[in-house]
């Protein structure tokens, strides 16, 4: 990996922008078909040992693998900074959506369902077991059990779900190992290099310029997240919508000590379109630099996603999330109450400290910002533009929704299909 991008050249037969979990994906597939130059703002290096631990999420005050953006409201939207980008700081959670969310998308259900397993097998994913839960996910699974488990298998479904995580031996597998991690004359990482935008000639993307010049490629394909590609592209594009999964969250003091081998073990998910998310323990027992504020248990609502905005501006890019809706914000309410319920019951009776639940006064949000360019509406299976020539963007901007989990695992299967797309050509 040349700290010096134009060592070897400005040109490329593609320029990736972003090395996180989708262009990592594009990159391998890619390079199949000819020379990848893979940029990164962040660190080209990949993450220590005791950083990718999913005991520790590297996401704290000063962290080098993150970037934070602020939206209109006050919120942050954190998302992974450098080579393996959010899957190598998030909570190793890879669960897939609901079967129904991917119908009408624009590839194939078999073809869909294809991508996930290949997805999951190089990022190594496997449910966590009974005997691997923590104290928090035994008694949320003693108090969910019983009203309904979701159908055993690789889709998430109504009722308990537990987590299928990417990991191995305790680490959340990175994208980057996962897909780099075998050398590749075809492909070229570099860190530290952050692309303030494309470079045009009319209609075509030509390259991208950096902070240390122009890279030219025979094309460009966007993984800078849904926020970093939306920073390339409003100044083309104009205001785009963007989507996110509101959560509130409820929180209690243990009355003695806990365990937790990862951040999230367990979800439910209501009939109603909720995720009840059982965290582990405090965030600050994962998180460096985090004051404690109780065990939390988190309530969003995966059905109906808030619509907010993003635009350029001339103090750099302007983010609304949005807030839910009235409906939306009655069915968080009724989750609420069922986790009050549920902290109250005979399950949680030895751990919740009498009087110390408390519900958060606002929304907040899971840092899942997707769909500005949904595919098959903004974007076609390749992840083109109509009307820009030699661009493509393959991350979770091109997400359609709604989509009844976190993105990660969907990201990657996407990225995928993507791919294959571009190099059918």
């Amino acid at each position: 990996m040349s700290p010096d991008p134009f060592a070897t050249g400005p040109f490329a037969d593609v320029i990736v922008v972003g090395a996180g979990s989708a262009g990592c994906v594009v990159a391998d597939r890619l390079a199949r078909e000819g020379t990848v130059l893979l940029l990164d703002a962040g660190p080209a290096t990949p993450p220590p040992s005791a950083v990718t631990s999913l005991r520790a999420l590297p996401v704290g005050p000063g962290s080098t693998r993150v970037v934070r953006y602020r939206d209109e409201r006050g919120r942050d939207v954190v998302r992974g900074r450098g080579i393996g980008g959010s899957s190598a700081v998030n909570g190793g959670y890879f669960l897939r959506g609901h079967r129904a969310d991917y119908r009408g998308w624009p590839w194939p259900a078999e073809a869909v369902a294809d991508a996930f397993t290949a997805a999951e097998r190089m990022m190594r994913v496997s449910a966590f077991a009974d005997a691997e839960l923590g104290t928090v996910a035994r008694a949320f699974d003693a108090h969910w059990a019983p009203r309904g488990r979701a159908a055993e298998g690789p889709w998430t479904a109504v009722g308990l779900n537990r987590v299928r995580s990417n990991r191995v031996a305790g680490h959340r597998m990175t994208a980057d190992r996962a897909y780099l991690g075998r050398p590749r004359r075809s492909v070229r990482v570099h860190g530290d290099a952050a692309v303030v935008g494309l470079e045009m000639r009319g209609d075509r993307v030509t390259g991208v310029r950096t902070s240390a010049g122009t890279l030219r490629a025979g094309r460009v394909v966007l993984t800078a997240g849904a926020l970093g590609t939306a920073a390339l592209l409003t100044p083309i594009l104009g205001t785009l919508a963007i989507r996110e999964h509101p959560e509130h969250l409820v929180r209690f003091e243990p009355r003695r000590a806990i365990t937790a081998p990862a951040l999230l073990q367990s979800v439910v998910h209501t009939a109603d379109g909720l995720e009840l998310r059982c965290y582990g323990d405090d965030f600050a027992a994962f998180i460096d630099g985090v004051a404690p504020t109780g065990v939390p248990v988190g309530v969003a609502d995966l059905g109906a996603a808030t619509t907010g905005s993003v635009r350029a501006s001339p103090a750099g890019l302007r983010v609304d999330l949005g807030v839910p809706d009235d409906e939306s914000a009655e069915r968080i309410g009724r989750g609420v109450a069922a986790v009050v319920e549920m902290l109250a019951s005979p399950a949680f009776a030895d751990l919740v400290r009498p009087g110390s639940i408390r519900v958060d006064a606002m929304t907040g949000l899971s840092s899942h910002a997707w769909g500005t360019l949904p595919a098959g509406v903004a974007t076609d299976a390749a992840g083109a533009v109509p009307g820009i020539d030699g661009l493509h963007v393959a991350d979770g901007s091109v997400l359609p929704g709604p989509l009844h989990a976190g993105p990660h695992a969907t990201i990657v299967a996407v990225a995928s299909l993507v791919a294959d797309r571009i190099a059918a050509g």
